[in-house]
């Protein structure tokens, strides 16, 4: 079972980075666009063991620097912060959808952070941004929209795959 939702993980995740760099490339309200591979970790990581979890966070982070112009590992290291956040902070998840999705929200914001941080330390020079304070303002706020239906959605997915974790499709929803 735990093989099963890895390997889910990694298929929304790879689906997550091909919608991301082709569709949210070119339509970006207010200059930012929401970072779905990141929110597909956080969906993953909510499910996987902690280690399994983190691995997911790596990958998904080394995948978009792939695919990107960004150095490689830097969003590696973010999204492994991103996925370790997700697990400390997983029973939040239980709560209900809204606390869920303002989790989301949370940890995107986290991860951005993180992502600028050290970005900046490597001379990307990411915190001297203008449009900074944009992206940590809207992109938390897009992935909170997504994960509105994303949440329940993989709700419903994870547990055919591999039995029931959170009960908002059922008391919530």
């Amino acid at each position: 079972m735990a093989g099963l939702r890895f390997l889910l993980s990694l298929v929304l995740v790879m689906v997550a980075a091909l919608i991301q760099t082709s569709v949210f490339h070119s339509i970006r309200p207010f200059g930012a666009s929401p970072d779905v591979v990141l929110l597909m970790v956080v969906v993953g990581a909510m499910w996987l063991k902690p280690e399994v979890a983190v691995l997911l966070g790596f990958l998904g982070g080394l995948l978009l620097d792939s695919l990107g112009s960004a150095p490689l590992g830097l969003s590696a290291l973010a999204f492994t912060v991103g996925a370790y956040v997700t697990v400390r902070s997983r029973d939040r998840f239980n709560y209900g959808l809204l606390i869920g999705v303002l989790t989301a929200g949370g940890i995107t914001l986290v991860t951005l952070v993180t992502n600028a941080l050290i970005g900046t330390l490597f001379g990307e020079g990411t915190l001297g941004n203008p449009d900074i304070i944009r992206t940590f303002l809207l992109v938390p706020v897009y992935n909170m929209l997504l994960a509105l239906g994303v949440l329940p959605l993989a709700d419903v997915l994870f547990s055919r795959v591999a039995g029931p974790r959170h009960s908002w499709v059922r008391s919530h929803l």
